[in-house]
């Protein structure tokens, strides 16, 4: 008896298994991505021109997009002679602007022009995006050099996420992704010898400056085998990522960003700020984790040295951004955004807060007051439709779904009504 029911446990599970994989196949789903990027002189690391961009996390979307003709997921940007007769709006940010998990039609800057044409015809709005992952205010200012500012835009809009004080900073951006500092990716800020800050050219070589992973410990082979099989069936994959997605193991990355805060140590330019043992501990507690937006961590009394070179390197941003703005005839506004947590181990009743408690809100809006920034609070605006922060995202995912998108555009056209001298 006992054999007969392992047997009908064993077909009903091969059952559930060759359904699952059927449907999966039928739908047309994929479980590699592909990214393929160039390195642009003077700009740094794109998406190769034209290129076909695959992207799941296997569980809630598969999108395929294709990269226009300078290298962003969006559409070809208008004629200048077309944007210059228009309102144009030209928008700037981190990976929620690259937005990957949708299609270029249900980008939040796509819809907001679609919404200006039926609500404010007469300032004939267009608009442009530049977005890639992982970049911070910084990084992006060179996008605006070369791409955004022969389409003499009226308004131009940072869309700002907690992470984006970390990644303005080189010392945040070696710890995270093993970039060297000295060799960087992107555009890039550095220090002066009087203690100014400068831009720095990328590095097209940064790829031979990467810094060492650390090794994984040996896999079990039973791991190796459910590796195998997985790379090959759409079923059993989303089963792996939806356990993953649960039950995430930071060991290696942990690991890893310890490894390299040990390396910069001995580098003269970070070790005065590792000497003190309680900012040494504070920042292995911070990388500790898979996605660090840790600044609040640092913010004591005075703010510690990394706490205050954060603040600068962004401070310096948005007085670049500011000074092109000026310069150009364009107002510029931060569209304020927040990650949200996503479902993982030890997270049962706060996994769906926001980061907007940790003060991040109020440093950046002390940062744009100064500069008479305008800020136009995402959260803010969904709960005034009363809704929550976490509708706006993807259940395995920190980015915006179709309707953090769609309250992205509607807070930002709410913000053009009000101010609609910006297009005259």
């Amino acid at each position: 008896m006992a054999g007969l029911n392992a047997l009908l446990l064993m077909a009903g599970l091969a059952l559930i298994g060759l359904a699952g994989e059927t449907l999966f196949r039928s739908k047309g789903l994929f479980m590699t991505v592909n990214y393929p990027a160039v390195f642009v002189t003077d700009v740094g690391s794109l998406l190769r021109p034209r290129a076909e961009v695959r992207w799941t996390n296997q569980v809630d979307y598969w999108t395929t997009v294709r990269a226009n003709s300078l290298g962003f997921l969006d559409r070809e940007p208008p004629s200048p002679e077309r944007a210059a007769e228009s309102c144009h709006v030209a928008v700037f940010g981190d990976s929620v602007v690259e937005a990957k998990e949708v299609q270029i039609s249900e980008k939040f800057h796509v819809r907001f022009e679609e919404m200006a044409a039926r609500e404010l015809p007469a300032l004939d709005v267009t608009t442009s995006a530049f977005g890639r992952g992982g970049t911070g205010q910084v990084n992006q200012l060179a996008w605006y050099d070369e791409y955004a500012r022969h389409l003499r835009p009226r308004l131009v809009v940072l869309v700002f996420l907690p992470n984006d004080f970390t990644n303005n900073f080189p010392f945040w951006r070696l710890v995270k992704s093993g970039f060297d500092p000295e060799h960087p990716p992107f555009v890039s800020a550095e220090r002066t010898e009087d203690g100014g800050l400068r831009l720095r050219p990328p590095d097209p070589d940064y790829l031979r400056f990467m810094l060492p992973q650390v090794d994984p410990p040996p896999t079990p082979q039973w791991k190796t085998l459910v590796k195998q099989i997985s790379s090959r069936s759409w079923f059993l994959a989303y089963a792996k990522r939806e356990y993953t997605l649960h039950y995430i193991e930071h060991g290696r990355t942990g690991a890893e960003r310890i490894a390299r805060l040990e390396l910069l140590s001995r580098h003269p330019a970070y070790a005065p700020w590792l000497e003190d043992q309680q900012t040494v501990s504070k920042t292995l507690a911070a990388v500790g984790v898979v996605n660090p937006n840790n600044l609040p961590m640092f913010a004591e009394e005075n703010g510690g040295p990394l706490y205050k070179e954060t603040l600068a390197f962004t401070a310096f941003a948005l007085d670049e951004f500011k000074k092109r703005a000026e310069r150009d005839g364009a107002a510029l506004v931060i569209l304020a955004s927040y990650h949200v947590r996503t479902p993982g181990r030890n997270m049962e009743s706060d996994h769906m807060r926001s980061t907007d408690g940790d003060g991040t809100l109020a440093l950046l809006s002390e940062m744009a007051s100064e500069r008479s920034i305008p800020v136009v609070d995402q959260a803010d605006f969904i709960n005034r439709q009363g809704a929550e922060l976490r509708d706006a995202r993807w259940a395995h995912d920190g980015h915006w779904n179709l309707a953090g998108h769609r309250w992205a555009a509607e807070a930002l056209l709410e913000y053009l009504k009000q101010n609609q001298e910006l297009c005259e």
